[in-house]
């Protein structure tokens, strides 16, 4: 007769291994859920990245949106909604492709100009409400929220000159506060010899940080307001220093007998940040022999760097 207790002492230990082997079997499930969960989760979604330069320019209905750094957008990723007085209108992804010259991706520097009009028949005025949206496509979530002004940004404006002023003529006086505003009543005086010399002139070096601009600048406009006593001067040169040619490039300056103000483009030499950072402007004059005084003022000088 078989014997119970060594019987029930082996089904014993089988219900051991048994508890233990389903134990581990159901902690196996559970961490293999748990790592099932985490590994699919994707986290939050991935949106660029992006530095806009935006403005608005009411007298043409067009709206401005510059890359100005950060990630690099891919263009079919990339749709602008905008607002505008309440009524909202869209911007698609292939039109981006073609307004920025049928590139792939918008990039540092890169600016979108959209006419209003001509897209949507919407004039736009200076007093609007206007916002604009940038969305990232595959996670339709809005990246950028940008509420526009009639004016582009600190990136434009008009730039005194910073470094130093210089009057080499005799008696002569030139500072930098005498150029910062215009009508203040202050004003440079150069005395021009009545022969041409070269050596005698009124210089102004810009002395500008480039750090605003990086490597984009589109254009450079001088506005110089002066004035000079009657026919006092033969001639009157404006001269600048072009660093990328390494040589002073010169142009013609009309007399004005009362302070007046003259503007001249000067992208054509200066048109990067290393032109911009070693700027100079000189005026060198050649008076008129019959006068009995040669007087040159300066009451104003800025760059607008765009």
């Amino acid at each position: 007769m078989p014997n119970i207790k060594e019987f029930m002492k082996d089904c014993s230990a089988v219900s051991d291994v048994v508890g233990e082997v389903l134990m581990t079997t159901i902690a196996v499930i559970l961490i293999s859920s748990i790592a099932v969960f985490i590994f699919s989760y994707d986290g939050a979604a991935d949106v660029p990245r992006t530095h806009v330069k935006e403005w608005t320019d009411s007298r043409i209905n067009t709206i401005y949106i510059e890359h100005n750094g950060g990630e690099f957008i891919e263009t079919e990723a990339l749709e602008i909604v905008i607002n505008i007085n309440g009524n909202r209108y869209t911007y698609s992804s292939p039109q981006i492709y073609a307004n920025i010259g049928n590139k792939s991706s918008w990039e540092l520097g890169d600016k979108i100009e959209i006419n209003t009009y001509s897209e949507w028949n919407v004039d736009i005025k200076d007093e609007d409400d206007i916002n604009v949206y940038l969305i990232d496509k595959p996670s339709r979530k809005v990246f950028q929220n940008l509420r526009l002004s009639t004016e582009e940004s600190e990136d434009s404006s008009w730039y005194t000159p910073q470094s130093s002023a210089v009057d080499t003529s005799e008696g002569g006086s030139a500072i930098l506060l005498h150029v910062q505003e215009e009508n203040d009543g202050l004003y440079t005086s150069y005395h021009p010899p009545v022969s041409q010399n070269d050596n005698i002139y009124e210089e102004f070096n810009f002395g500008l940080s480039t750090a605003l601009w990086r490597d984009n600048i589109t254009s450079v406009t001088l506005k110089l307001v002066y004035s000079g006593n009657n026919n006092t001067c033969e001639q009157i040169k404006l001269k600048l220093w072009d660093e990328s040619s390494g040589t002073w490039q010169q142009q013609n300056l009309p007399e004005h007998t009362s302070f007046a103000a003259y503007s001249t483009d000067l992208s054509s030499y200066i048109n990067n940040t290393t032109d911009l950072e070693n700027l100079k402007i000189q005026l060198v004059a050649t008076g008129n022999a019959g006068a009995n005084t040669t007087n040159l003022h300066v009451d104003y000088m800025a760059l607008y760097v765009n």
